[in-house]
């Protein structure tokens, strides 16, 4: 049974290229372009996993994950941070909201289904409220653009 990935990125080319990496694949690629997108996306289908773009116009992927947490409907569905190399994960803003992972861009494509297919496993590590967020795990980092090794 497919697994439905909503990625929500104000960027073409970012959707462009998240719907590739999830093609032929059992992740089903659903794209967004604002977090009052998302909201409405949500309401037709509970996605598997949310990936939501750090700076957008508008509500951020921080204030998306922290709507997310907050509605006991979705507050199991793990939400991971995209974050490019402009402006770092705000580790702060992540524990506040729930974040489950943050990944920067632009991605690896394998180290990325990766990362998708262990998010999906293991479910969110974050319920609602501050108690849990304050409990729960710090989110993975997950660089999925590594560096070629060094030559000897």
């Amino acid at each position: 049974m497919s697994k439905i990935v909503l990625c929500v990125d104000d960027s073409v080319t970012m959707q462009m290229v998240a719907d590739i990496t999830f093609r032929g694949t059992d992740l089903t690629y659903v794209g967004a372009r604002s977090v009052d997108e998302a909201m409405e996306k949500l309401k037709g289908a509970k996605p598997s996993l949310i990936l939501a773009d750090a700076q957008m116009p508008g509500k951020s992927g921080y204030e998306l994950c922290q709507s997310i947490k907050s509605d006991a409907k979705f507050a199991d569905v793990p939400v991971a941070i995209l974050v490019g190399n402009s402006a770092p994960y705000d580790a702060g803003k992540g524990a506040a909201a729930g974040v489950d992972a943050n990944i920067t861009k632009p991605w690896d494509t394998a180290v990325m289904l990766k990362t998708c297919q262990d998010l999906v496993a293991a479910g969110s590590t974050v319920r609602p409220g501050a108690a849990a967020a304050a409990a729960a795990p710090a989110p993975r980092a997950v660089t999925a653009n590594p560096a070629p090794a060094a030559k000897p």
